[in-house]
């Protein structure tokens, strides 16, 4: 009898810890929350700024303190001897996107930078990847800067 105790009280442990390991985590910074994305952690936190993480190629960088000057930006990464591989604006759910995307030189890592123009605060979205599949395309399942942007709330 003791023994069914003990394989009862098992069970519920794994149930109860297998529940625990779904939720998603929330992040928090300058009066925003979202739901990091899956597969990331947070590594840092500051007052303006998030660093999440899933292995050392693979980063997301959300921060609130953006200028206004998407091409002054441009030409800043690109004068650090980053690569334009792609530019667009994007429509998410009647949010204005803009994505520039650069090739890091001398690694397999391409920056992802999606920015948010508001006159809430603008907002800029960083995804660090090594997939040579990466879809940037926000309306795509599995963009984490689009699980950022479709989980985002004031507070």
């Amino acid at each position: 009898m003791k023994l069914n105790k003990v394989f009862v009280a098992l069970i519920i442990l794994i149930f109860v810890s297998s529940i625990g390991m779904a939720v998603a985590e929330d992040a928090s910074v300058a009066g925003y929350t979202f739901t990091v994305p899956e597969g990331y952690t947070i590594l840092n936190t500051t007052d303006d700024s998030v660093v999440m993480q899933m292995d050392d190629n693979n980063a997301i960088v959300f921060s609130t303190n953006v200028g206004d000057d998407i091409e002054a930006a441009k030409e800043t990464f690109i004068s650090q001897g980053k690569e334009l591989i792609e530019e667009n604006v994007q429509d998410l759910d009647g949010l204005e996107v803009n994505l520039q995307a650069f090739s890091v030189p001398g690694t397999d890592i391409n920056s992802y930078n999606y920015i948010v123009l508001s006159d809430d605060g603008n907002i800029l979205v960083t995804v660090s990847s090594d997939d040579p599949n990466f879809d940037t395309d926000l309306n795509s399942e599995g963009n984490p800067a689009a699980e950022i942007f479709n989980s985002l709330e004031m507070e």
